[in-house]
This record gives C-alpha cells, structure tokens and sequence, in this order.
C-alpha cells in the first residue's frame, strides 16, 4: 500500500481531529472549570457557562460563532489535504 492510496483517509482522519480538538470541553472542565479565574477557558467552556447562568441567546450566538470559526478553518484545510499533485 503506497501513501498516494492512504491520501483521502489521512486526510479525513486529520480533519476530524481537527475539528474534535477546537470543541474540547469536557477535559477541561473537569479538571479546572474554566479557573482559577477565567485562565483555561475556551469557546465551549464559555458557552456552557452562559447557558447555565440563563442567557440562552448568548449562548447559541457563541455556538454560532463557533461553527463559524471551526467552518473558516477546515475549509482550507480540507482543501489543502484533498488537493492532487498536478492538478489544481
């Protein structure tokens, strides 16, 4: 089996990756819960936090923005990852 023939699956492999490591939330918040302070808080983290204080508006908009962001960066990478040698 040769790399050429790997290509489509090593490039679906790294683009879930991708995406599975900017929602990481549950490691995170098991650990520290955003603390001390606001010092390990990421997108997801933030969310939750509005969504249990009651500002259910503001959460979905930050789950929007997240889908945003995480739709700007794959694109690319996934035609970066999808394109053949040759033919552009």
């Amino acid at each position: 089996m040769t790399l050429p023939l790997c290509r489509p699956a090593t490039a679906t492999v790294i683009t879930l990756s991708f995406i599975g490591g900017l929602r990481t939330f549950e490691l995170i918040w098991a650990t520290t819960k955003g603390g001390p302070g606001f010092s390990s808080d990421l997108i997801g983290s933030v969310i939750y936090k509005q969504y249990r204080a009651g500002f259910y508006g503001l959460s979905t908009a930050g789950n929007v923005v997240l889908f945003l962001l995480i739709s700007i960066l794959v694109v690319p990478l996934t035609w970066f990852l999808n394109r053949r040698e040759g033919h552009q």
